[in-house]
């Protein structure tokens, strides 16, 4: 199914002043042909955990069904915003549970599968809300548009991981770390100063026009200053973004993203039949944390049960044990809710051993202690 383009006004006036046709169109099989569109959800409906939700190991799946549906365009919607707004309070995202993790394999491999597995299928960037490391997908691409209400930093949380009592220590790891993550700034082909700005409050950053290009400082020296301030990093909104070339748009919708990107028409039938990636991610999603809400109550019922002497009790105690070891092993987000509440995969097999000796009849009749997560 075709579907024709009603622009909003937001996207006509960029378009109407833009020159060329886009990038998009150029690398398209056919550009005679409305394009057939796929959405890659990265985040879904305000849960966008980096780690968690959004993790190489369900994006697999997501790049092999792109392989067999041979789409003519990607759109990759970030959501991944750890950081609510002021306007509301108590929301799951500001909860610390919630909080992505900076795992730079986990995103080499993440990012490889769209760069590298996907072939040469046209993407484009479309970011939803960003803050915190997932803002660091959203510079991995060269197109990139914004929603008008996105946010587009967080990555202060860089060298924040990098904090040591040692100076030099802390100068060596957050050096390395901003190397890691400019990595992907530089996939994208933006300048690695920004990032570098973004990510150390000790870095500044302007920026001046030379024609319609924009040149980058680590200073005060450009003729927009966009970060002095030593006790803070620089983080840009939709605006901001679009009005120093970070973005190429602001797009409130996909019959945006599509008209700003020089299409009046195009092939939704993967999108509205729900043959793209919003099913998988959402089902993905929806199954990790009912996982996790689970192995909860497992881990609950293990706490309960250990400290019995009845053996019947304790072979419910280690069957809940290993019903949370489950759940870690399907799902890497389990697991990494596990650790960050400070139970690890090693710990859980530990416990599971303490039961099993604990089962084993002891001399003169008696048993073991009990086991927890030795907090």
């Amino acid at each position: 199914m075709f579907r024709l383009i009603l622009p909003s006004l937001l996207a006509l006036v960029p378009v109407a002043l833009a020159a060329p046709p886009s990038p998009m169109q150029a690398d398209q099989k056919d550009p005679s042909k409305p394009p057939k569109v796929y959405v890659v959800p990265l985040g879904l409906d305000g849960k966008g955990q980096m780690g968690a939700d959004i993790h190489s190991s369900i994006y697999e799946k997501v790049v092999k069904d792109i392989q067999d549906k041979k789409p003519d365009l990607l759109v990759l919607s970030l959501d991944s915003a750890e950081r609510g707004r002021r306007e509301y309070s108590g929301a799951e995202r500001d909860s610390l549970g919630e909080r992505g993790v900076n795992n730079s394999e986990d995103l080499r491999k993440l990012l490889a599968l769209f760069k590298k597995d996907v072939g040469d299928v046209p993407q484009v960037m479309w970011v939803q809300d960003s803050v915190g490391f997932g803002t660091l997908l959203a510079f991995a691409w060269p197109n990139m548009y914004t929603k008008s209400d996105a946010r587009l930093g967080g990555l202060a949380k860089v060298s924040l991981q990098a904090k040591s009592n040692d100076r030099e220590v802390e100068r060596k790891w957050l050096a390395a770390a901003m190397s890691i993550a400019n990595g992907c700034l530089e996939s994208g082909g933006h300048p690695t100063v920004i990032g570098t700005a973004m990510m150390d409050p000790e870095r500044m950053l302007s920026v001046s026009f030379k024609g319609r290009k924009f040149d980058w400082t680590g200073d005060r020296n450009g003729t927009f200053l966009i970060d002095g301030d030593p006790s803070r990093v620089a983080n840009f909104d939709a605006r901001t973004a679009e009005d120093f070339g970070l973005s190429d748009g602001t797009a409130d919708s996909l019959d945006d993203v599509m008209f700003m990107l020089g299409y009046r028409a195009y092939d939704d039938t993967l999108v509205k039949g729900g043959q793209d990636g919003t099913k998988i991610v959402g089902d993905y999603i929806a199954a990790w944390r009912k996982a996790w809400e689970d192995s909860q109550a497992s881990f609950g019922e293990y706490e309960r049960m250990a400290s019995s002497g009845d053996p019947k009790e304790l072979v419910k105690a280690r069957k809940a044990l290993e019903a949370v070891q489950g759940a870690m092993e399907r799902f890497p987000a389990v697991e990494l809710r596990w650790r960050m509440k400070g139970l690890s995969k090693p710990q859980v097999e530990g416990l599971l051993k303490q039961l099993k000796e604990k089962a084993k009849p002891a001399k003169g009749g008696s048993r073991g202690g009990g086991g927890g997560m030795g907090r």
